[in-house]
């Protein structure tokens, strides 16, 4: 987290004096998926996340990179409706979250595309490097001791833009963020216990890759430099 303060300080300090500098702050909700190994997949899970960004336009304003630092709560989880226990006994449905809170570091570059009056679409994508801070597991609790701590990957993002007032904007995000590393890794030949036949076995590879797609809405404060011969 400190390394990631540091390194938005800096950005900031780069492109504090280009023509224009947007500081954005974002939220909102979030659909997270696992893909497991052995090919197994879990129900989505739904949480939220939130960011805080600084960016730098080109002179034509078309192009933009930018820096962000975010909260991110990512995992899956595991769902039924309902089940008939051995005793013909209706059992009412529920949910088990596996939740991973991360704190992520974003860099990356948007192009912007149609202008309409006051509108503005834009598309990009980015890098991302993750830090775990605390994770939540309501199954599969003995994979806690196997959750990496640093995680990396890609995000693809689009959304539109619009303007409040000559410095400041609103808009909407759609944010598809694949992870390239995974967040939880058992190699294989690790040795189990099985406390139902009292015996031990190695198992084979056991690992999971986070997908979260986000939708946020963000205000954008703009400090614009005018040239002035």
């Amino acid at each position: 987290m400190k390394t990631g303060l540091t390194f938005l300080l800096s950005l900031l300090l780069v492109i504090n004096n280009a023509q224009n500098t947007g500081y954005t702050f974002k939220a909102g909700p979030s659909m997270g998926f696992q893909k497991w190994a052995n090919g197994g997949k879990r129900a989505p899970m739904f949480a939220y996340h939130a960011a805080f960004g600084i960016d730098s336009e080109s002179s034509d304003g078309k192009n933009i990179i930018y820096g962000q630092l975010g909260y991110h709560v990512k995992g899956g989880a595991i769902r039924y409706s309902f089940f008939i226990d051995q005793f013909g006994n209706r059992i009412k449905g529920d949910k088990f979250n596996m939740k991973f809170y991360n704190a992520v570091l974003e860099i990356g570059v948007k192009r912007t595309q149609n202008t309409f009056e006051d509108f503005t679409t834009y598309f990009g994508v980015g890098a991302r490097a993750e830090l775990t801070t605390n994770q939540k597991f309501e199954f599969n609790t003995e994979y806690i001791e196997w959750v990496r701590k640093f995680n990396y990957g890609l995000s693809f993002l689009g959304g539109i833009e619009y303007s409040l007032g000559k410095t400041i904007r609103n808009g909407w995000e759609l944010r598809i963020a694949p992870d390239i590393s995974k967040q939880i890794f058992v190699p294989a030949g690790t040795l189990w216990y099985d406390p139902f036949s009292r015996t031990s076995y190695r198992g084979s590879e056991i690992s999971t890759r986070n997908l979260t797609i986000e939708l946020s809405t963000y205000i954008r404060l703009l400090q614009i430099i005018e040239y002035v011969d």
